[in-house]
């Protein structure tokens, strides 16, 4: 009887003190669940604050590889308010670009204070033998001392639950950004620089009369216009037409980009099919050039005149030197030239080398250009770098490279004609002896008439691997005599013309005013076997001109990169 009433007497007890365990266990998962909210409060606020510090490392770091690659192709950086190669912190040097931009961004990097929420800004330029972007090719440290830079930013935020556990009121997040500068291809074959408002010079890229430029081959992009002035192409006259149905790699069809307008073709002046397109707005080209060096005449050879005349000959077979004309040739030699070189009533071939024209290249009256078949530097070819006033003129054309509208128009030999003529081109001689044949969808003749100029394959003006042709025409950046090429015949330019005006970094007003023209009547065999590098261009007359080209064949220019 008593174990039975003791028993009971528990019992009640027992049944009594049942749930509060329940209370103790809610309680707890109530305060975990508080903790967890509040610790997931200060973690979405650091990861929000992560991502602002990376969006504001991104733009720092974007806007100062953009000032080092305006200085690493030699302009001033207006507004920079740094030095590539020296580190700085943004609380002592705010007015330098990476750190208005992350002021624009939230961060002002005034630098960090205790307990309090702040920010540091830092700027570096990591060596190339840091590697701080694997994997990145930078470039070569003759185009650029410094190729990377690297922001850090540093946001110190305030912290609630987080700070009962670490002791701390703040947590700090880092972020960094690397950017530099490589080395891309741009293998553009009408490239237009002037970035301006082209309103006083008509437009960039001015066509008027009947011309028609037909693009085969080369890169995905054909031409490109840089100017952001909505007319900043115009085309005045409906047969005028540049045909880009047979661009591109593939050869069905290439790109039209422009900066600033038309939005849409011009109708039906440009001719687009396939995967070619009018691309508007399309980003701006750097110059592929910039970092070329103009030649010096110091140390060149001073020529006066031709080397020699070559005599007229009665038969095909006893010309010498490779004067391909039966009444006879003046052959020239490469060096300085005060008073540049004119050509009349005359057939003039170039013996490979620099030709350093103070006075330009004048084409006149019954002129024909060719090629001699001398080794004379080795390079393969002629570059012309033409500075100073022009010293003479041509009919219908201007500039330091002047083609009269009767140039290139000779008697070429023939079966029937034998006698006092000139010898058709071998097409073949375009190849560079370490390149490649063009392809046979170029379609370019086994022989041509009239002028006939091929630039280097190697050395400073060629290709570094001895593949392709380099610079014809190069004009002192320092000039904006331009140039204009006319002729009543036929054609061949096997190399790059490069008429840019370019004074103290481009950012002087004297700059972007360089007009390069094609105008005439240049027969139905006119070809063109590089880039038009140019401010403006401006096409006109009755020209009919294939730029026949390899889409191989690039330039690199120094492009900015974010990396990481």
């Amino acid at each position: 009887m008593i174990r039975s009433s003791v028993k009971q007497f528990y019992g009640r007890k027992w049944r009594g003190q049942e749930g509060q365990t329940t209370v103790f266990v809610l309680l707890a998962l109530g305060l975990f669940l508080l903790a967890t909210v509040a610790f997931s409060v200060d973690v979405a606020n650091l990861w929000f604050h992560r991502q602002t510090a990376q969006s504001a490392a991104d733009a720092a770091c974007t806007a100062g590889t953009m000032d080092m690659l305006v200085s690493a192709e030699g302009g001033a950086i207006p507004g920079a308010n740094f030095t590539p190669g020296t580190a700085f912190n943004c609380s002592t040097k705010a007015t330098a670009s990476p750190c208005r931009y992350a002021a624009l961004n939230s961060y002002n990097g005034t630098g960090l204070v205790a307990s309090s929420p702040s920010n540091d800004v830092s700027v570096s330029f990591p060596p190339q033998s840091a590697n701080p972007a694997p994997g990145v090719t930078p470039a070569p440290l003759s185009l650029a001392p410094y190729s990377f830079i690297r922001v850090d930013v540093i946001d110190r935020v305030k912290v609630f639950f987080m700070g009962l556990l670490t002791g701390s009121k703040t947590q700090d997040v880092r972020s960094f950004a690397v950017c530099g500068l490589t080395l891309a291809k741009s293998p553009i074959p009408i490239l237009v620089l002037d970035p301006r408002n082209p309103s006083a010079k008509t437009s960039a890229l001015n066509i008027s009369g009947t011309p028609a430029i037909s693009i085969v081959g080369g890169p995905t992009k054909s031409i490109q216009v840089n100017s952001e002035d909505p007319v900043a192409v115009s085309a005045v006259g409906t047969t005028a037409t540049i045909d880009l149905t047979r661009g591109g790699p593939n050869f069905d069809g290439s790109d039209f980009g422009v900066t600033g307008g038309p939005a849409t073709a011009p109708v039906p002046q440009f001719k687009t099919a396939g995967n070619g397109a009018w691309r508007y707005p399309a980003a701006p080209i750097a110059d592929p050039f910039a970092q070329i060096p103009a030649p010096s005449s110091a140390g060149m050879t001073t020529q006066t005149g031709p080397i020699r005349t070559i005599p007229a000959c009665p038969t095909t077979g006893c010309l010498t030197y490779g004067c391909p004309d039966m009444n006879g040739c003046d052959e020239y030699a490469a060096g300085y030239y005060a008073n540049g070189i004119a050509v009349k009533n005359r057939t003039a071939i170039f013996d490979p080398g620099v030709y350093y024209l103070n006075g330009g290249l004048a084409l006149q009256a019954n002129s024909l250009v060719r090629p001699s078949n001398q080794a004379g530097d080795g390079s393969g070819g002629t570059m012309f770098y033409v500075t100073g006033t022009p010293a003479a003129t041509c009919s219908g054309q201007n500039g330091l490279v002047c083609v009269g509208s009767n140039s290139g128009s000779p008697t070429v030999c023939s079966v029937t004609t034998t006698t006092k003529c000139v010898q058709p081109f071998d097409s073949n001689l375009v190849k560079c002896p370490a390149g490649l044949s063009p392809d046979p969808k170029l379609n370019l003749p086994p022989t041509l008439p009239g002028n006939v100029l091929l630039a280097p394959c190697t050395d400073t003006y060629g290709d570094p691997l001895g593949q392709y042709r380099g610079l014809l025409f190069f004009q002192d950046r320092s000039s904006a005599q331009g140039g204009g090429w006319g002729g009543g015949g036929g054609f061949l330019l096997a190399g790059s013309m490069y008429f840019h005006q370019c004074v103290a970094g481009c950012t002087a007003p004297t700059s972007y005013n360089s007009l390069f023209t094609l105008q005439g009547n240049s027969g139905s065999a006119s070809y063109i076997l590089g880039e038009i590098v140019t401010d403006n261009l401006a096409m006109g007359g009755t020209p009919t001109i294939n730029m026949a080209l390899n889409p191989n064949a690039t330039y690199s220019i120094l492009k900015a990169s974010l990396f990481r």
